[in-house]
């Protein structure tokens, strides 16, 4: 590791390349020195902003699938109606 600096010596801390200090509970590699609340706020902005992208989304599927219903009732009708029209020519 190399012999301590003077900071090191005084201090009795170790520091990384960036000057933090080494070990220790605070150096995690989160920053932690932010108020609780913020991590509820932050959480709350993500979720909010995925319902706002993915609402469009489900709501497009939904009308495509409405269109598309009535699409096949029509056709179902249309097909019965040729179906009994072929059945009366059948007859006479």
């Amino acid at each position: 590791m190399g012999t301590p600096t003077k900071d090191e010596q005084t201090t009795g801390r170790r520091t990384d390349f960036r000057g933090g200090a080494v070990g220790g509970f605070r150096n995690l590699g989160v920053d932690v020195s932010h108020i609780p609340e913020s991590g509820y706020i932050a959480v709350a902005v993500l979720l909010l902003l995925f319902i706002c992208l993915v609402m469009p989304l489900m709501a497009m599927m939904y009308f495509d699938t409405l269109a598309l219903q009535k699409k096949t009732e029509r056709t179902e009708a249309r097909i019965e109606k040729l179906l009994k029209n072929l059945e009366e020519k059948d007859r006479k």
